[in-house]
């Protein structure tokens, strides 16, 4: 699912860019969402309760929060370097504001269509070129996670805890659903699967994580461990 904001006060704007990238999508397979806002404070109550954009066409003259405020906040508060930030403007003068947040591209107005497509065809370009991201929701909002920042998963009743250098969090599900690869994770007991780069000794019953927690090695896992993890 590739995730698109389009924040610009005049919704004449914002319904243009839409169309557009409908328009793209007829002749695309991936799945994409499209959510409009006409403030830069609307953008922000979204983004803080979790949502996740994988684009964002942020025009910078919004009134009261501007395009450079709500970016900078993106890349500072909220410590997402994962959007991609598109701006838009109906001047060109703002490279030295715009430099510390690291924008994909500057769209000047009135663009063309050719120029929207091509700042969104990067940004597909970019994220299969990124850091690869864990995907899962909780309630309505979608969290995403570098899998290099996973630890472990754990399953407990129904739910599935991910475990993070940075704390853990919980989602509804089973570890066998989890689509995860298996050149980053393993299995170890049919209630942990675990990242290899973070074991830092095993035995035949249990490995050692970097942060001294042991888990469990399960006798029907033992084998397929000893084999990922020596390889």
């Amino acid at each position: 699912m590739f995730r698109i904001a389009i924040c610009d006060d005049n919704g004449a704007v914002c319904s243009a860019i839409e169309n557009i990238i409908d328009d793209f999508f007829k002749t695309e397979t991936m799945h994409y969402e499209i959510d409009g806002f006409q403030s830069g404070e609307e953008l922000l109550k979204e983004l803080d309760d979790h949502e996740k954009y994988d684009l964002i066409y942020l025009d910078i003259e919004l009134a009261r929060l501007n395009g450079v405020e709500v970016g900078r906040y993106i890349r500072e508060k909220l410590l997402d370097d994962y959007t991609q930030i598109a701006f838009i403007s109906a001047k060109s003068s703002y490279a030295l504001e715009l430099f510390q947040i690291r924008p994909i591209h500057f769209l000047v107005k009135p663009f063309t269509p050719r120029q929207v497509i091509g700042i969104l065809e990067k940004a597909m370009e970019l994220q299969e070129h990124q850091v690869k991201i864990f995907s899962y929701k909780t309630g309505k909002a979608e969290n995403r996670i570098p899998y290099k920042d996973i630890m472990y998963f754990s399953s407990e009743t129904k739910k599935i805890i991910v475990h993070t250098r940075n704390g853990s969090d919980s989602f509804y599900g089973k570890l066998s659903e989890l689509n995860l690869p298996d050149t980053e994770f393993v299995q170890i007991h049919k209630s942990f699967i675990i990242n290899k780069q973070y074991v830092t000794r095993f035995k035949f019953d249990s490995v050692l994580l970097s942060n001294n927690e042991e888990l469990p090695i399960s006798r029907a896992y033992r084998k397929t461990v000893r084999e990922n993890l020596m390889s």
